[in-house]
């Protein structure tokens, strides 16, 4: 209570400069995760008590975002770090959460280090429930130094598309409705794991 991770004024204006503009999309890129707690520290010894320095030790500051993103009526694209994970969380119809863990790090543990959330489906951690479409995730038998599964995620966004009315030149076409794709690729294969395609809503 009393403690804001933006404080009032930049949240204000944040959600004013949303609502002000003409973005099809929004993208709000944090360092710290959304939805899943960063509850523990990879087998390290840690002060419990300061640990929880996300969004996930706000909630009533996180529930005043979310409330004023669902009514831009657009999509927002939380993107978002820390965690040793790699995820794609879908809060809303309107918002989602896609996070990139660290390259050169051990994974944590979710059961241990993550409050114990599944690889996929429904789950909840304070008031509100969301769907983990996708996430890397380590079993708690493999040793520490085993635990070396990084992901790293492309975004594509696809406005527009090129029909040229000669083979081989250009001339962009909008789309109706554009979309963007989130593509999660194995860091150390760079095999693709995982995708995620969100285009503006149909009248």
């Amino acid at each position: 209570p009393g403690v804001s991770m933006l404080g009032k004024p930049q949240r204000e204006w944040l959600i004013r400069s949303m609502q002000e503009s003409d973005a099809d999309f929004f993208f709000v890129v944090s360092t710290v995760p959304f939805m899943i707690p960063h509850s523990g520290a990879g087998g390290f010894e840690f002060d419990e008590e300061n640990k929880e320095e996300a969004w996930t030790g706000f909630f009533h500051e996180r529930e005043l975002l979310i409330d004023a993103w669902q009514k831009l009526d657009k999509k927002v694209f939380v993107m978002t770090g820390d965690l040793h994970n790699s995820f794609a969380i879908k809060v809303t119809d309107d918002i989602w959460e896609f996070c990139c863990g660290p390259h050169n790090s051990v994974n944590h543990v979710p059961k241990l280090d993550e409050s114990d959330r599944p690889a996929t489906g429904k789950w909840q951690f304070g008031p509100r429930e969301c769907d983990i479409r996708w996430s890397s995730y380590v079993l708690p038998d493999l040793p520490r130094l085993e635990r070396l599964y990084p992901h790293f995620c492309v975004v594509q966004i696809n406005n527009v598309f090129n029909m040229p009315q000669k083979l081989g030149g250009k001339r962009w076409v909008a789309y109706p409705h554009p979309q963007v794709v989130f593509q999660y690729y194995d860091g150390r294969t760079g095999e693709l794991a995982y995708a995620e395609a969100i285009s503006l809503d149909r009248d």
